[in-house]
């Protein structure tokens, strides 16, 4: 695995929330897999060339374009899930920078947004 940066931009009801962290990531057959941690969770993001997929412990989602798909969040021995439709979603690699633009609804009433994922090297240059 090699060490990266990981961006992602979130916004949604008119905000915008960034997160930012150091991770790794390794191409596989099923994407450029990429793991960090969030909130004392181990995550793992998937971006496929049609998919986009995150898991960790207490909630994973998976996104296809046109396609309606289920959130799953669990908490302990409880487990629930919502709708999700992914409105859009690509991925592109320039040079070793991957960037991933993914639009969807959550819920029920659904509540949209919009993300933004920026995967780079490691090191300090850009």
């Amino acid at each position: 695995m090699e060490q990266c940066k990981v961006e992602i931009k979130t916004h949604t009801k008119g905000k915008v929330s960034l997160f930012r962290v150091r991770g790794a990531f390794e191409r596989t057959e099923r994407g450029l897999e990429v793991r960090y941690s969030h909130e004392d969770e181990e995550v793992l993001l998937v971006l496929g060339e049609q998919i986009l997929s995150m898991e960790r412990e207490s909630l994973s989602m998976f996104f296809r374009r046109g396609e309606e798909t289920a959130a799953r969040i669990r908490a302990g021995s409880h487990e629930g899930s919502l709708p999700i439709v992914t409105r859009f979603y690509a991925l592109k690699e320039l040079n070793g920078l991957y960037s991933a633009a993914i639009k969807y609804e959550l819920g029920d009433p659904a509540q949209k947004f919009s993300l933004d994922i920026r995967i780079g090297p490691g090191s300090e240059e850009r």
